[in-house]
């Protein structure tokens, strides 16, 4: 993945376990991703800080990745693109990090639609 560090945002958002805490969703990273399936497109990676319990088990996890995509897609976008040699991208890709040295990671890939995120590919 071809890295971009100049664009960082933070959302902060309630986890939807039964604590209800507040969780800050970090973009901490952005750039091309080139997927052997997907073709080439845009990542973003997102660090929440704290981890929500049982987020990578969740059964909202789906709808939670589509919401961070809608969120941050219309200023990653443009920015990565300007940023590279990117002009139309085949998707974008949300890829939720724990962090640590052997943190979990969850990703899922998106169909781009009008700046925005559309069908998971």
């Amino acid at each position: 993945m071809k890295i971009v560090r100049a664009l960082a945002s933070t959302l902060v958002l309630a986890a939807s376990d039964a604590s209800a805490q507040d969780v800050q969703w970090n973009l901490v990273d952005t750039g091309v991703l080139n997927h052997s399936s997907h073709g080439k497109g845009i990542e973003m990676r997102i660090q929440p800080d704290p981890v929500p319990k049982g987020l990578f088990g969740g059964d909202k996890l789906d709808d939670l990745l589509l919401a961070l995509c809608n969120h941050y897609a219309p200023s990653v976008i443009p920015f990565v693109q300007q940023q590279t040699d990117i002009e139309q991208p085949d998707f974008i890709a949300v890829r939720i990090v724990s962090g640590g040295e052997v943190g979990r990671y969850v990703v899922e890939a998106y169909a781009i639609a009008d700046g925005r995120c559309g069908a998971a590919l």
